[in-house]
């Protein structure tokens, strides 16, 4: 098992992007096992959701890439200077990232595990009979989407491809990438719930990961990192665990 190194190469491009890196540094040349700690500014391609700036952080094989709006900056440089990024999601660190995000009228939103694709699993075939929809195609879902994990018709994160899995004439499952960075694609799965516990979900997420990895893009899946279910998913459908981000958001 084991990721390409030009797909993490890529990827790390891309948290340099999220969290901006690349002032006077180029991705390539951060280190091994580097702490990476920047003001917050969004850059043309970056991930970003909700559009929430104030603070992002992504820990990945060693390394830390922080970025915090100006107010919180010193506090960011200090508390995270001798940070350990494989222990950087301990409820011990979460609770005091909440605690500063509370004097900033913020909370924590969630903590999600992330995945990039295993080189050395096989070819998959459908398992059933299935359907491809290019950009374009995917824009009549929108009206009546009964696949939200797989379709989320967002004008930051646009909807660039989706397999749908058939039973007859009936859609039963779908799987979809939105272009969500300028490396990397994310993918969404969803089935619906009398055909769950087959396999589907597996076989158009591996699917849709050949495809894309064909189209010269990265692509990524994202869960919760108590979503046990998910993540089953995502390791029966080639991918392995390659990194972990917070999210904080406005508190209501």
């Amino acid at each position: 098992m084991r990721i390409d190194k030009n797909i993490l190469l890529l990827a790390k491009k891309q948290f340099c992007l999220d969290c901006n890196c690349l002032e006077g540094k180029n991705p390539t040349q951060l280190g091994k096992h580097g702490i990476h700690i920047n003001r917050a500014k969004k850059l043309p391609g970056a991930r970003i959701y909700h559009n929430e700036l104030f603070f992002r952080a992504i820990t990945s094989f060693g390394e830390l890439f922080i970025m915090a709006d100006e107010t919180i900056y010193p506090w960011a440089k200090e508390f995270f200077k001798d940070a350990s990024p494989e222990w950087f999601c301990s409820f011990k660190n979460l609770r005091e990232i909440d605690r500063k995000m509370n004097e900033q009228g913020r909370e924590i939103l969630d903590t999600h595990i992330y995945f990039l694709p295993d080189m050395d699993a096989g070819i998959v075939e459908p398992i059933c009979n299935v359907k491809w929809y290019e950009k374009d195609e995917i824009l009549p879902f929108k009206e009546k989407n009964p696949f939200g994990n797989a379709l989320m018709f967002s004008e930051t994160q646009p909807d660039m491809l989706a397999v749908a899995a058939f039973d007859k004439e009936k859609m039963i499952g779908m799987a979809g990438a939105s272009a969500d960075g300028k490396y990397m694609w994310q993918i969404g799965i969803d089935v619906l719930p009398e055909y769950r516990g087959h396999g589907l979900a597996a076989n158009l997420t591996a699917l849709i990961k050949q495809e894309i990895i064909r189209r010269k893009k990265v692509p990524f899946y994202g869960t919760s990192e108590s979503h046990s279910v998910s993540q089953s998913v995502a390791i029966k459908a080639g991918f392995l665990p390659a990194w972990a981000e917070i999210f904080t958001h406005k508190l209501p």
